[in-house]
């Protein structure tokens, strides 16, 4: 498994992957890891670092990997390995070359024509990354057509690629990603005030993750009823920026900075609602965790969201961007909260059949179904 993340199974993609690995292993395969380079960059820009840089490192960590050991399958992340692909495949006949996108960039950017969420922006800046977008795209379309076969944990992006890039849909795999035995197990805690309702926020708070729409919807909310809590578990450099931003819910917020993950079901045991404004995701974890811990979640249909849990069943979502539906849903929960607690429960149900070992075997399928393409 190769990306360029740094290894930290507290991270998102980064922890996938090590999760998923030493699941692989559990079920009996060798599992072997190339993580970012640790040298310095050349190009100090990050994006051109990436677009020019990156592909050749990727392919060099894998020819050295492959020259001295045989592997079936390499997987590597993001959509930079195209010389990967188009260099290594036809010398490795033996080994399978897939790509894995964690959130497929071109959508990405496509969910930024649309939303445009970080504002009005001068013309050389937006000169500049017009500039990067064009690469970037030429990027994923070069990958998208080189690999022998792409895994996606949400559907709307393995839909994208297909469709996009006129794929097979075979050789494109739509697999959900999992959520740990433990937390499925764990005992489900119930919010003891019941005319309160505990709303969470978890994740960088930053405007992709539709952190603006919060601003203009909560405090109002907050001022109607003051039965709603509001706690954020955020980037350290937000949380007193925050704090200004919600003054209005007084002593019924609390903002707290980034913990390690297993520190997260205790988090969730306590509260009723997870907001889920994102306005894209590759999948997202976080909402996934916290069905399993009983609780509702309540936001935009984006990542995996709308593969695994149904509108009024076991959670409640409109579509991205429209903040009056989701301004509406939240009030829904707090004017009736049972309401949350009965998705919740139905949520906890749901997640139970979502776990890290029918992902990994779901991958080890999807594996032998492309080798025997291939041969």
């Amino acid at each position: 498994m190769v990306s360029d993340f740094n290894e930290d199974p507290d991270s998102g993609a980064a922890g996938s992957i090590l999760v998923i690995g030493k699941t692989l292993e559990r079920l009996g395969h060798g599992v072997d890891y190339e993580w970012k380079d640790p040298r310095s960059r050349i190009i100090p820009h990050p994006s051109w670092s990436q677009l020019a840089e990156l592909p050749r490192r990727q392919r060099r960590q894998v020819s050295r990997r492959l020259d001295s050991t045989h592997y079936d399958v390499v997987i590597v992340s993001q959509p930079y390995a195209y010389l990967v692909f188009e260099r290594l495949a036809p010398q490795h006949p033996n080994t399978l070359f897939l790509n894995r996108t964690h959130g497929w960039e071109a959508r990405v950017y496509d969910a930024y024509r649309r939303f445009e969420w970080d504002g009005h922006r001068s013309f050389p800046k937006r000169a500049a990354s017009r500039t990067v977008e064009r690469a970037i795209r030429r990027v994923c379309a070069r990958t998208a057509r080189s690999c022998q076969g792409m895994i996606a944990p949400a559907s709307r992006c393995a839909d994208y690629i297909a469709r996009h890039y006129k794929l097979d849909p075979v050789s494109v795999a739509h697999i959900p990603y999992g959520v740990s035995e433990a937390l499925i197990q764990q005992p489900r805690v119930r919010n003891s005030e019941n005319n309160t309702v505990r709303l969470l926020y978890v994740g960088n708070y930053i405007a992709l993750k539709g952190t603006s729409i919060l601003e203009e919807i909560l405090p109002p909310l907050g001022t109607r009823h003051p039965s709603m809590h509001l706690t954020f578990v955020i980037d350290d450099a937000s949380v007193e920026a925050v704090k200004q931003r919600y003054t209005t819910f007084g002593n019924r917020l609390t903002v707290s900075p980034w913990v390690r993950r297993d520190e997260l079901p205790g988090i969730y045991a306590n509260h009723d609602v997870l907001l889920h404004p994102s306005l894209f995701e590759g999948f997202g974890k976080t909402w996934m965790e916290a069905m399993a811990a009983g609780v509702c979640v309540v936001g935009f249909a984006e990542g995996g969201l709308p593969d695994l849990a149904h509108h009024d069943h076991d959670a409640l979502f409109c579509d991205a961007g429209d903040k009056t539906a989701l301004s509406n849903l939240l009030e829904r929960c707090v004017v009736e909260p049972e309401l949350p607690r009965r998705l919740g429960d139905n949520a906890r149900s749901t997640i139970r059949a979502y776990t890290w070992e029918r992902h990994a075997k779901a991958t080890v399928r999807f594996c032998e179904e492309r080798r025997r393409a291939l041969v």
